[in-house]
């Protein structure tokens, strides 16, 4: 009886384990949303947005705007905050936003107020689109300071 029940659970193992197969997905990246672009010097920088959302906090809001490059190696961030988002200008020297370009593990671009000013200047803001514009100092991996030109976002 003891070797019937070790070779019924030595069976019942070996069934689970075969029948556990990978799994091709058949998923496809989401078609981009929007583009960015933006330049250091003769670099450009180009990618696709694949997020924007806004949270909503006591004393201060976010809007988010975020994208990766076309092979998906490195993130594109740049946040707003105030009370409201409206078309106009935003300035990191008055805490109005931050950039920021990476990798997974290493900071390639940096802004924020403590660096210097960095404008993004906010065209259209609705339900169906966001565009707008943005360059400034900002800092490389190197703490070095850099010039960001010719920043560019929209939805599409």
């Amino acid at each position: 009886m003891k070797l019937f029940k070790l070779s019924f659970w030595l069976l019942l193992i070996a069934t689970v384990v075969i029948s556990c197969g990978k799994e091709y997905s058949s998923e496809q990246l989401r078609p981009a949303t929007g583009s960015w672009e933006f330049s250091n010097g003769g670099i450009n920088y180009s990618g696709y947005l694949d997020t924007v959302y806004q949270t909503i906090g006591v004393g201060s809001n976010v809007l988010y705007i975020l994208g990766k490059t076309d092979d998906g190696s490195q993130y594109f961030q740049l946040k707003l905050y105030g009370n409201s988002f409206t078309p106009g200008t935003y300035y990191a020297t008055q805490y109005q936003n931050s950039f920021s370009y990476n990798l997974p593990a290493k900071t390639i671009y940096t802004a924020n107020a403590l660096i210097g000013e960095f404008v993004v200047n906010l065209n259209v803001l609705d339900s169906a689109k966001i565009q707008g514009t943005f360059s400034g100092t900002a800092k490389d991996s190197a703490n070095n300071l850099i010039q960001i030109t010719n920043g560019k976002f929209n939805t599409y």
